[in-house]
């Protein structure tokens, strides 16, 4: 009888053994996972602004693009029909 108490008792501690490693490795696993998805987040950020970045950059080499090929009384004359020319 005391033979099958200790079997009973072994197998209750490796069970025991076993919940406690699968916990511990799920706990582990889910820092993982939440630090790769805070990186995630910081990459989404970092790409919206280098898209910006990239956006603003293509506006400002279209806009001297365009400034290049116009005179100085073409832009007088713009900014008289938009209302925006200051008198002295």
């Amino acid at each position: 009888m005391s033979l099958t108490v200790y079997v009973i008792a072994g197998i209750a501690i490796v069970i025991i053994g076993l919940i406690a490693c699968f916990s511990i490795k799920v706990a582990q696993a889910k820092k993982t996972i939440a630090h790769y998805q805070q990186i995630a987040q910081q990459l989404q950020q970092q790409k919206a602004v280098a898209d910006t970045q990239v956006k603003n950059y293509q506006e400002k080499a279209k806009n001297e693009e365009n400034n290049r090929g116009v005179s100085r009384d073409d832009v007088i004359n713009r900014l008289q029909q938009a209302g925006d020319l200051r008198d002295e």
